[in-house]
């Protein structure tokens, strides 16, 4: 070999070496797509356990679970009720515009709590000869009802701050009376709000939610309401109007982050990676996916599975990998009906 071959083919191994040597945003990419591949490979084998468990019909119904939320709606309506009756015979504390939030959250808690509550009746209620398939997408439906809610009776409170702005009506008063009711108001609603986080159903982070806000506006509440007594009067409206229109963006941000589940929106790719794979893996007669379709239009998705299997199979023996297949994905947490057709060559229909 010539020097000058060796000095080419150096300068070759130089090159390769720098083009496997990436940036760090290049490499921190790369690391968070193996992250998540790892992840992925983790729910695989969670999915394959899952599925060889056999269903039991103490799982079945969902009473157990209306029941604890049914609990903790109920808890928090009674210290809403109990707070929005002691903020009518204490008028002072509704003196405050910033405090005048505070008199809202507890009414609207008593809304929501009130259309949660009847959503979970009547899905515990359910006639199955009426409902079929019951009746669980109104949980969603009062989901978003109270984002609407409780958006709207924000809105209506900036309006008024800012009419006290105009007319020059500001008069703040922070009392002690107005300090002790808001101090108990942050503390009761914080284990509430601890509670529904730990639950982490639907309806319980919808609670959840409407009870951080209160501890935002409480504490906002207390602080613009000091320095509108003290220092300046209009940082009382002001604070009222800040407060306010956050609480109504994150109100309409949830009922819009909501609504694409009840028109039909795709799973995610990783929910579509798992339910192929076990599909893939249900039976090796199974030769080809001709067809997938996994979507939401409620709380949990929907998956329709064309397959294609041998023509020559008996109807029993296709029935049942068919079967056994709806059931199998029918137990993974995120799916609520599974439909798999059956044919024998790809189609595409």
């Amino acid at each position: 070999m010539t020097a000058r071959k060796r000095k080419i083919e150096e300068r070759d191994k130089k090159e390769d070496v720098k083009k496997k040597i990436l940036s760090p945003e290049a490499q921190k990419k790369m690391n968070e797509f193996y992250d998540q591949q790892n992840e992925l490979l983790q729910k695989f084998e969670q999915d394959q356990e899952t599925i060889q468990k056999p269903i039991k019909k103490a799982e079945l119904p969902g009473a157990k679970i209306f029941s604890v939320e049914k609990c903790i709606f109920k808890t928090g309506s009674s210290i809403s009720e109990e707070i929005t009756f002691r903020q009518k015979y204490f008028p002072v504390v509704v003196e405050n515009c910033a405090a005048k939030p505070t008199f809202v959250d507890s009414s609207m808690d008593i809304a929501c709590s009130f259309v949660m509550n009847i959503c979970l009746s009547a899905i515990s209620k359910t006639d199955a000869l009426k409902y079929p398939r019951g009746r669980d997408r109104l949980e969603l439906i009062g989901v978003i009802l109270c984002s609407v809610i409780m958006a709207f009776a924000n809105v209506s409170m900036i309006m008024q701050s800012i009419n006290s702005i105009v007319n020059d009506t500001v008069d703040p008063k922070m009392t002690n009376a107005t300090f002790a009711i808001i101090a108990v108001q942050t503390v009761l609603k914080a284990i509430i709000m601890w509670m529904c986080y730990k639950r982490g159903s639907t309806s319980s982070l919808v609670i959840a939610m409407d009870l951080r806000n209160d501890l935002i506006t409480r504490s906002l509440a207390l602080v613009c309401g000091y320095l509108g007594d003290y220092v300046w009067k209009f940082a009382d409206p002001i604070g009222a109007i800040c407060v306010c229109t956050w609480i109504a963006y994150s109100w309409c941000r949830h009922a819009v982050d909501n609504i694409p589940q009840l028109v039909g929106i795709s799973a995610e790719r990783d929910q579509m990676a798992r339910i192929l794979n076990i599909t893939l893996k249900h039976d090796e007669r199974i030769k080809y996916i001709d067809h997938s379709m996994i979507y939401y239009t409620g709380l949990n998705a929907q998956v329709e599975l064309h397959i294609v299997l041998d023509e020559k199979l008996p109807l029993k023996i296709t029935h049942d990998i068919s079967h056994d297949l709806e059931k199998n994905i029918q137990k993974l947490d995120f799916v609520e009906r599974c439909f798999v057709h059956v044919d024998y060559n790809c189609d595409g229909d």
